[in-house]
């Protein structure tokens, strides 16, 4: 059940060019709780999933017939529109559209610099067109922007582009002499397109 609600949300993000974020702040449901909701490792109640189907008049019953796919009128992406007009020129991260329009490198401070530096380089560089590890970026961005990053922090600034910028794969380690080790370490790299 929990992989056929993910489903939906991602149905419902394409169908609105929402991402997970901007969902969340549509529908006043906590971002890390749709993170988790859509990551199917937290369980969703009936009331939350009210709560992301209100604004583009979804019912409960067509929600949860996962057989029938969601389309959306022009009369039920009123709210979504108004919703984007109001937040799509603040940059916010609410839509996907926004990758085109992020350009700038951030200029504030303390946490919110990290979150956007790493959409920066995520969204507007060629930086993951080859495989890095954590270790390699947190390296990478303290020489390259400055952005000193612990591996835990960085692990989950990227979590959010897992799955629709990034993709997070597993290799196999070598050891300096030269044979495979039996840890396994996961590599970042950007999504390739189906």
């Amino acid at each position: 059940m929990a992989k056929l609600i993910s489903g939906r949300i991602d149905e419902i993000l394409n169908l609105t060019g929402l991402t997970l974020i901007g969902l969340a702040n549509l529908t006043a449901v906590g971002e890390k709780a749709i993170r988790s909701y859509h990551s199917r490792t937290l369980p969703i109640s009936v009331e939350t999933v009210n709560k992301l189907c209100v604004p583009f008049s979804i019912s409960l019953a067509l929600f949860f017939d996962f057989k029938k796919p969601i389309h959306l009128s022009e009369e039920e992406l009123k709210t979504l529109n108004e919703f984007k007009a109001e937040f799509f020129p603040k940059k916010m991260g609410y839509f996907k559209e926004e990758k085109d329009a992020f350009i700038a490198k951030p200029k504030s401070k303390g946490h919110k610099r990290e979150r956007e530096y790493i959409a920066y380089i995520v969204k507007q560089t060629e930086y993951f067109s080859t495989p890095r590890t954590i270790a390699q970026m947190i390296a990478d961005f303290e020489r390259d922007h400055n952005l000193k990053l612990e591996s835990g922090r960085l692990y989950e600034l990227l979590k959010k582009y897992i799955g629709s910028d990034l993709e997070r794969v597993v290799s196999i380690k070598t050891n300096q002499d030269g044979l495979q080790s039996k840890r396994q370490i996961y590599l970042y790299r950007c999504k390739k397109k189906s």
